[in-house]
C-alpha cells in the first residue's frame, strides 16, 4: 500500500512544514533534514506523488508502461535526468551518455560507470518502484530519492552533485534497443543536428547517410585503403574524436564504415548516424559505452 501526496493531502504536506519551522531547531539530524527538504520540494511543486511502501522514497507514474512487463534478468535501455532538489545539480539532457543506462536491469541504477557509486547500500528500493509500479516497459516515473541514500554528506564535488543533495529522478524505461535506437535515438540525433530525416537515405541496416559530395577519384570497396579525415559525435551532439590523416583499411573498420565509405569514390564526403549495431555494438568501447548510437562525419582524401 502506498500514501498518497497529492492536492488533496497539500494541507498535510504545509502543516508537517509548518511544524517543522515551528521547532526552531539548531540542529536537524541527517534524516530530518531529508525529509524536511523533500516535503519542501514536494509541497512547492505541486507535485503529485506517492511514498513508496515505507521506505522514503517518493514516487509519480508520469506515462504508464505500455511494453512488456519488466524482468530483474534482462537489458533494458533506459534514459533518465536527475536534478538535486534546489537545482544546483541538473543532468538533464537524456541524449547524453552520462543520462543513459545500457545494463541489466538488476543493476540499475548503479551498475554503470557513469552513475557513480552511492554511499548507502540501500538502493534496492530503487529499481523495486520501478518494477512494482511501472510494471511494463515504454512508460516514464518519477523517483525522489533522500541525500542518505544517494551520496550522502559529502555529495560528489567532481561530478556537481553538493553535499546532503537528495535528487529528484525522472526515469523512462524503453522496451528494447532496437527500436529504441532506430525509433528515438537516431531521428532525435539527426534533428539536433539540424537536418531533415526525409532528406537522408537509409540502409536495411538502418544507418541514415547523406552524400555531401559524390567525389571524383577511384571507387571505394570494402578492401580499400583509405586515408580520411573524420569527426566523430555522441548522440548529443559533441563531439568524440577528431581526427585527420588518418589511415586504414577498411575492412578492418566497424560495418558501418565498411557499407556507407564505398559510397562516394576518394575525394568524396559523407555524413552517417549508425545504430550500435553497425558500431561497437553492445560491448562498447574503451570511450564508448555499449548500445551507442553514433554520428560520423567523413570526407576520403584523393591522394
Amino acid at each position: 500500500m502506498t500514501k498518497s501526496i497529492s492536492c488533496i493531502a497539500a494541507f498535510g504536506i504545509a502543516a508537517a512544514i509548518f511544524l517543522m519551522g515551528c521547532e526552531k531547531k539548531e540542529y536537524y539530524t541527517f534524516e530530518e533534514l531529508d525529509n524536511k527538504n523533500i516535503l519542501e520540494y514536494i509541497h512547492k511543486n505541486n507535485l503529485n506523488v506517492s511514498q513508496y511502501k515505507e521506505t522514503d522514497l517518493f514516487y509519480e507514474i508520469l506515462q504508464e508502461g505500455t511494453g512488456n512487463p519488466i524482468d530483474y534478468k534482462k537489458t533494458y535501455p533506459l534514459v533518465y535526468t536527475v536534478k538535486s532538489l534546489d537545482g544546483t545539480y541538473n543532468s538533464g539532457d537524456t541524449m547524453s551518455f552520462n543520462n543513459r543506462y545500457a545494463e541489466y536491469f538488476g543493476y540499475f541504477p548503479f551498475g554503470s560507470s557513469y552513475a557513480g557509486t552511492p554511499t548507502v547500500e540501500r538502493t534496492g528500493d530503487f529499481k523495486e518502484v520501478i518494477r512494482e509500479v511501472l510494471q511494463k516497459t515504454n512508460g516514464k516515473i518519477r523517483i525522489i530519492v533522500p541525500s542518505r541514500l544517494m551520496y550522502g554528506r559529502n555529495g560528489v564535488p567532481s561530478q556537481g552533485i553538493p553535499p546532503n543533495a537528495s535528487l529528484d529522478y525522472v526515469v523512462t524505461m524503453h522496451d528494447n534497443f532496437t527500436d529504441f535506437e532506430n525509433e528515438w535515438v537516431i531521428p532525435n540525433m539527426i534533428k539536433r543536428a539540424g537536418l531533415n530525416i526525409a532528406d537522408l537515405a537509409k540502409t536495411a541496416d538502418g544507418i541514415y547517410y547523406k552524400i555531401t559530395s559524390e567525389g571524383s577519384g577511384d571507387p571505394i570497396t570494402a578492401d580499400s585503403t583509405v586515408t580520411v579525415n573524420y569527426t566523430l559525435r555522441r548522440p548529443d551532439g559533441t563531439t568524440l574524436e577528431s581526427n585527420t590523416g588518418y589511415e586504414a583499411k577498411l575492412s578492418n573498420l566497424i560495418p558501418a564504415w565498411i557499407k556507407i565509405v564505398p559510397l562516394v569514390k576518394k575525394g568524396g564526403k559523407v555524413r552517417f548516424f549508425t545504430p550500435s549495431t553497425e558500431a561497437y555494438g553492445a560491448s562498447g568501447s574503451s570511450s564508448i559505452p555499449g548500445y551507442a548510437s553514433l554520428d560520423f562525419e567523413i570526407e576520403v582524401k584523393d591522394e
